[in-house]
């Protein structure tokens, strides 16, 4: 197990809710110990269904090496009418009995959400009070939580006058992230809250949106770095005023509690991970500097139809693997593998999915490093994989299956394949694209949030906002990731909607798949002259009668586009334009011109999903 990295002061206890993961109560515990946390909260609700009494829970925490961390949640308690309070203490004493029973030294305790609860300080001050001393005696605490759906105390400044009024050592306040975040309420009075009296954070991020707090608070928090918010900027705070209590990951989200155990617990791990990271600003780690070549699984006619697609896009055959099938294509600064040898790893994925990228290989900056960060943030076993171009290059399991190689960003491009391959050809001078631009990966929407958090936590990847993308037959979710040196642009894409383009290539390629490669073209004018039109994606005409409505555009530059399926995009930095191919079981290519332009051509996305539409149930027919 790797030992955590200390910053100048003492690292936050990990911990999570059962509540964030669905299966049994048995299932989470062994998930979040397995991942490496310290502990999990325990929801009075997993303890229903739960195949065993309240004290073996406690059992099996010790077994897996793992604390409980609290009891969640005593709702509705305090501040209720004088008719009530008989009631709702009774219960809270059976709450704090429970507790001791599951072996949580916490019952955590949420603001009252009932209509008539009464607004008086006083009282529920008076209620709390009166708890701590129960749960003293039993030698437990008591956390209080304002909630932003509350009916009277909805924010933590508010819980703390209360708690102060209280006045128990064993009362303390517990701090909920989004809750905050929706009141729109700073971190800043967190320092003067004393550190012993702050018994716990419970952490969640959410996307940017404007919607009712309980929708927003009960189904969209995700973990930190797949939302939006500030959270960060918490955790700063915390680091600041020295508290070491539990951070407590509490997400509620139907696409999160759908991912099993394991999945959840490795995305949570890695979200604090990364909070953590970003407060110690560690200088100069491990990054990705580039894409060095792309391997793609193929045989039979779509092998042809691959290589004759590459031939027209302008790539030559220049080495030939020495005892395999595999062929090296280049062009510019674009190294594209195709591996048709059977009897082999990619042969079987190509089996599976059909012609398909088999793997990406990464350009890394400090690769030792890279690779022990890989194991901390749970992305697998680092294999030495026997791919094209040797047995000692390190490589993990890619989302859906696909491989990611590493190589060291120190070694020259030709090293690599100077043992395994012989030159058959000399790559021309280059005449049309120079460099991978961009690319994109579709992922089942289930899949989409950890996805994200995958490539942000091993890898070092920014994101942008998240956006929906019409498609003809449904919305594709779309978020653009990039690294920090601008070299790698990604874009993330899942969809509900069957039909969607998204959609039917994670359908025909059997699963997650890099689905598209955009090549950075100097003059896609010349380049789209010298393209076989077989090859190119025809564009409706009505487009290019569109594109004198939307910009401020000559009429001679969209007559040039029109013929040639140039596709035409602008942004205050620049202009854009862009040429699709055909695509073969899914897979396509792009060439694209940027004049300044920052960003992929967002708006060109649903004409591009609409032409693929049409194109979908023909076959190509350029020469092979």
């Amino acid at each position: 197990m790797l030992k955590r990295r200390r910053c100048k002061v003492e690292l936050m206890k990990r911990g999570i809710s059962s509540l964030s993961f669905s299966g049994p109560l048995e299932k989470k515990i062994e998930a979040a110990a397995k991942a490496g946390f310290d502990g999990i909260e325990v929801f009075r609700e997993d303890l229903v269904d739960f195949d065993g009494k309240p004290a073996d829970v406690a059992r099996l925490a010790r077994s897996a090496r793992i604390d409980i961390l609290s009891l969640q949640s005593l709702r509705d308690f305090e501040a209720r009418p004088a008719k009530d309070r008989d009631w709702s203490r009774r219960r809270a004493l059976r709450f704090l009995d429970l507790a001791g029973e599951i072996g949580a030294p916490l019952l955590v305790v949420c603001a009252n959400t009932r209509a008539d609860t009464l607004d008086d300080e006083a009282c529920a001050a008076e209620d709390l009070a009166w708890l701590a001393d129960e749960a003293k005696g039993r030698g437990l605490r008591i956390g209080y939580e304002a909630l932003s759906t509350s009916q009277v105390v909805r924010t933590y400044t508010q819980a703390w006058r209360i708690v102060k009024r209280a006045d128990r050592e064993n009362l303390g306040l517990i701090v909920g992230a989004v809750h905050t975040l929706v009141m729109r309420e700073s971190f800043a009075a967190l320092s003067e809250v004393p550190a012993e009296r702050l018994f716990m954070v419970h952490m969640a991020d959410a996307p940017r949106m404007n919607m009712d707090a309980r929708l927003l608070t009960r189904h969209f928090r995700v973990f930190p770095g797949q939302g939006e918010q500030p959270v960060g900027a918490l955790y700063a705070q915390l680091k600041k005023i020295g508290y070491t209590a539990p951070l407590s990951l509490e997400i509620f989200n139907d696409q999160v509690r759908a991912m099993p155990p394991n999945t959840v617990a490795d995305d949570g791990i890695r979200s604090i991970r990364l909070l953590e990271e970003a407060a110690c600003h560690t200088p100069d780690g491990p990054g990705i500097d580039d894409i060095a070549f792309v391997e793609i699984a193929c045989s039979g006619a779509d092998a042809a139809r691959l290589k004759a697609m590459l031939t027209a896009l302008g790539f030559v055959h220049t080495h030939s693997h020495n005892t395999m099938n595999v062929a090296l294509y280049r062009q510019g600064g674009v190294d594209i593998v195709v591996n048709e040898q059977k009897n082999c790893v990619a042969a079987s994925y190509g089996l599976l999915h059909g012609l398909s990228v088999f793997a990406l290989a990464f350009s890394v900056r400090n690769l030792p490093a890279l690779l022990e960060r890989v194991v901390a943030h749970r992305g697998g076993e680092v294999h030495y994989h026997g791919g094209p171009i040797g047995p000692r290059i390190p490589a993990i399991r890619g989302i859906g299956g696909s491989f990611l190689y590493l190589l060291d960003a120190s070694v020259a491009r030709d090293d690599y394949y100077a043992k395994d391959f012989h030159p058959v050809a000399t790559a021309p001078a280059p005449r049309g694209l120079a460099r991978i631009d961009h690319l994109s990966q579709a992922v089942p929407l289930q899949e989409f949030l950890s996805s994200v958090l995958y490539y942000r936590a091993l890898f070092g990847f920014d994101c942008a906002e998240q956006i929906d993308l019409i498609d003809p037959h449904g919305t594709v979710r779309n978020r653009n990731m990039h690294t920090p040196n601008g070299r790698v642009w990604m874009s993330l894409n899942s969809s509900l909607s069957p039909n969607s383009t998204t959609q039917r290539f994670l359908n025909q390629a059997a699963g997650a798949g890099f689905q598209h490669f955009g090549f950075e073209c100097p003059d896609v004018f010349a380049y789209a002259d010298r393209l076989d039109p077989a090859v190119a994606l025809a564009i409706s005409d009505n487009y290019y009668d569109d594109l004198l409505l939307r910009f401020d555009i000559e009429p001679e530059l969209v007559a040039r586009m029109r013929g040639r399926n140039i596709l035409y995009d602008e942004d205050a930095s620049g202009r854009y334009f862009q040429i699709y191919t055909r695509d073969i079981n899914g897979l396509f290519f792009e060439a694209v011109q940027r004049d300044g332009y920052k960003g992929f051509g967002a708006g060109n996305a649903p004409v591009r999903m609409a032409a693929q539409a049409r194109a979908y149930d023909q076959v190509l027919d350029f020469a092979v």
